[in-house]
C-alpha cells in the first residue's frame, strides 16, 4: 500500500542504522497527509502538531526495529490512532480548506469548510484521505484499520450529507 515503497524501506534501514537525517526525509514524505488527517479528527492545530511529532518520534524509538516496518504510512496512522484513543479533542479545527480570500470562490470554500465540520469524524477523515490525499479505499482501510468497504460506505454517506448540507445553503 505504501506510496513510498522501496524508498521508504531504504530510509527505514538508514534510520535503524542511526542515520537520523532519514527521519527528516520520512517526515517530508508523510507528515502532510498525517497532519491533515489529525485535523480532520477534530484536533486543534497545536495538538495535531504535538501528536504528529510524537508519531515520528515513535519511529526513532523503534531503533533497529524501524527497518521491520513494512508500510510507514500505515505505521504512523496506527500510532496516531493509538494516541488519539487517549485524547479527547476539545474543539473542531478544520483547516482542510483554505481560509476564504478575496476571490469569487471564497464563499464556496467557506461553505465546504463548514459542511465538513458538520460531518461525523469517521466520515470526515475518509473524505480528507480520499479527496485531499488521493488514497484508494483499500489504502484508507489500511491507514485507518477498517475494511475497504467500510471506508467506501463512510465516503458515500459523507458525500450524501455534504450534498444535502451544501444544497440547503445554495437554496437560501
Amino acid at each position: 500500500m505504501s506510496r513510498g515503497g522501496a524508498d521508504d524501506n531504504a530510509l527505514l534501514r538508514k534510520l535503524a542504522d542511526g542515520e537520523i537525517s532519514a527521519l527528516g526525509d520520512l517526515y517530508d514524505r508523510h507528515a502532510t497527509a498525517l497532519f491533515r488527517w489529525l485535523l480532520a479528527k477534530g484536533l486543534p492545530r497545536s495538538d495535531a502538531e504535538d501528536l504528529l511529532s510524537e508519531c515520528f518520534l515513535a519511529l526513532v524509538d523503534r531503533g533497529e526495529r524501524a527497518a521491520e516496518i513494512e508500510d510507514v504510512a500505515a505505521y504512523l496512522f496506527a500510532v496516531a490512532r493509538n494516541k488519539l484513543a487517549h485524547v479527547r479533542p476539545e474543539a473542531q479545527a478544520l483547516e482542510l480548506v483554505p481560509e476564504p480570500a478575496t476571490n469569487p470562490q471564497s464563499a464556496q470554500a467557506l461553505a465546504v469548510r463548514e459542511a465538513l465540520g458538520d460531518l461525523p469524524s469517521e466520515q470526515r477523515e475518509v473524505v480528507v484521505l480520499k479527496v485531499w490525499q488521493g488514497h484508494t479505499f483499500a489504502e484508507i482501510g489500511t491507514l485507518l484499520g477498517i475494511p475497504p468497504n467500510t471506508a467506501s460506505s463512510r465516503y458515500r454517506y459523507a458525500l450524501e450529507k455534504l450534498r444535502a448540507i451544501l444544497g440547503e445553503s445554495d437554496d437560501g
